[in-house]
């Protein structure tokens, strides 16, 4: 089974999902991965594979994520078996934006289970009144506060547009790091995914502004079954938050989803918990709250060198959050070392 650097030839066009597609890939470069490729009549699935690009360091901190689209298990042995003699110690194999439709792997020695949950809602056919009927306050409240403020929600068509919903993103992840976690979406991933994803149709961003000042931004991933939220970012302006950006861009996406005849609205990942006191229960309520029903997504965690995945979950991950801005620096202006080792490897 060959992992190939370049898409093989009329690969997007083999493809329904936008996170397999090579403008995905492209954009998930900016975020320290180095994208591979690999097809065979079964399946397809774009590879992810991220690790300290230095000489020593690559072994030990290999790891890989693993878009499949189909999940045949056939494939899923194969793509596995090469990414254990690549060296890699870690699979994730797909998430809340692409769950599993084959779970055969669940019952695979060192393989982790992992049940991950979207709100969905089902779009087609459905009037505003009856989209809003399904919804539970405030977001009916937040809507008509929005409209009232005069917040105006439009797809991002230009760089300086861009701007400011990285800026918007930009300001979300300081809250974010405020919190001792991580950001992993630099403003280059949202540039790479809006030149290469949005002219082929595989995403939008939305920008929801009052007066003039940006008040949220929303990246979507776009195919025909879905329309699926990806990241955004919000001002905490508090001359600004009562204007509700995200409630407005929300409810923009939703009807966009049914006027273009996309019959699922996905709300991305969320968590099942009813527990207040639970990191997850805010944002998770406020997505119940527009009338989806709570899917569970399969994905799973596999182990391919327990050795090295120990030391992953013991030395790397507790300093993850302080390293990761200069790994992401070293990945950038070193692209060509970890392709290098990768050409090594056997």
């Amino acid at each position: 089974m060959e992992l190939t650097r370049e898409a093989p030839d009329g690969w997007d066009s083999r493809t329904s999902l936008p996170i397999l597609t090579e403008g995905f890939a492209e954009a998930s470069r900016t975020v320290g991965h180095r994208p591979r490729f690999v097809e065979d009549p079964r399946d397809r699935a774009l590879v992810l594979l991220r690790g300290v690009p230095l000489p020593i360091a690559w072994r030990w901190t290999l790891q890989a994520k693993v878009y499949v689209e189909r999940g045949h298990p056939g494939f899923l042995q194969a793509l596995l078996s090469r990414l254990r003699r690549l060296g890699v110690a870690r699979v994730r194999v797909n998430d809340e934006r692409h769950g599993l439709p084959d779970t055969t792997l669940w019952s695979w020695p060192h393989v982790r289970p992992v049940r991950r949950y979207a709100f969905l809602i089902d779009a087609a056919g459905r009037t505003d009144g009856e989209l809003l009927k399904a919804m539970e306050d405030p977001v009916p409240r937040n809507i008509r506060k929005a409209e009232r403020a005069r917040v105006v929600v439009d797809e991002i068509r230009s760089e300086k547009d861009l701007r400011e919903f990285t800026a918007l993103v930009e300001e979300t992840s300081d809250r974010i790091r405020a919190r001792r976690v991580a950001s992993v979406y630099p403003a280059e991933f949202f540039a790479a995914a809006f030149r290469s994803m949005v002219p082929r149709g595989q995403a939008l961003f939305l920008l929801a502004r009052a007066d003039g000042e940006p008040l949220a931004g929303q990246m979507y991933l776009v195919s025909k079954q879905r329309l699926t939220y990806y990241h955004g970012g919000s001002t905490r302006s508090r001359e600004l938050t009562p204007k509700h950006g995200s409630t407005a861009a929300f409810w923009y996406a939703l009807r966009l989803a049914r006027d273009r005849g996309i019959g699922i609205f996905d709300f991305g990942g969320a968590s099942p918990t009813t527990d207040r006191a639970d990191a997850q229960f805010s944002l998770s309520d406020f997505k119940r709250r527009w009338g989806g029903r709570l899917v569970l997504v399969p994905s799973a965690d596999v182990v391919l060198s327990p050795t090295r995945a120990a030391f992953q979950d013991r030395c790397l991950k507790p300093f993850w959050d302080r390293v990761h801005p200069l790994y992401l620096r070293i990945c950038r202006t070193d692209e060509g070392k970890a392709a290098d080792a990768l050409q090594r490897a056997p």
